[in-house]
């Protein structure tokens, strides 16, 4: 692939959520324990090409979780003092090198799990590989694949462990707003 890179890097604080997203106004630096009655934030894109395939990366290899494995194409932690909206956007533009209008993303839906509250949101552009900046920390390679081939890469461990079902979820609603709070 021919994509070219940039290099970012920041000490992260994230702020603290109470159940149904209420933020707390207290925040703790990015990967200390979460105490029990608390969340933090992070946001997930699912970019989809006009063919249906999604755009997949590949962690690079000295990240701590799931290293050099394939995920979604962008996710990372909702800093101090943003919304997840412009958190998504500002995750595209890190690793990605592309921005995003407001308008063009959906919030697909919002999960709890593991002290975390996840946000996904979906856009549909018909991007070349030739288009993208990876952020070299986080990016390692990019890829375009079906839904049947993020499953199969589910089956042979090199995407990220999640549930076959919830990728063929996120194809299905990746027009359509799912549960929103």
């Amino acid at each position: 692939m021919n994509c070219s890179r940039t290099k970012v890097s920041t000490l992260e604080r994230v702020d603290l959520y109470q159940d149904r997203f209420v933020n707390t106004e207290q925040s703790i630096i990015r990967g200390t324990p979460v105490k029990k009655d608390a969340y933090t934030m992070a946001v997930f894109a699912c970019i989809f090409h006009s063919d249906g395939k999604m755009l997949i990366q590949r962690r690079q290899k000295s990240k701590k979780s799931w290293p050099g494995m394939w995920d979604v194409s962008v996710g990372g932690a909702v800093t101090s003092g943003e919304t997840s909206l412009t958190a998504v956007q500002r995750e595209i533009a890190e690793e990605l090198g592309i921005q995003v209008k407001e308008e063009n993303l959906t919030k697909l839906l919002a999960l709890y799990y593991d002290r975390m509250i996840h946000d996904f949101y979906s856009v549909e552009m018909d991007l070349t590989l030739s288009d993208l900046k990876l952020q070299e920390e986080e990016v390692m390679d990019v890829k375009w694949a079906s839904c049947e081939e993020i499953n199969q890469m589910i089956a042979d461990g090199s995407f990220i462990p999640v549930y076959g079902e919830f990728i063929d979820l996120l194809f299905r609603m990746k027009t359509k707003r799912g549960i929103l709070a």
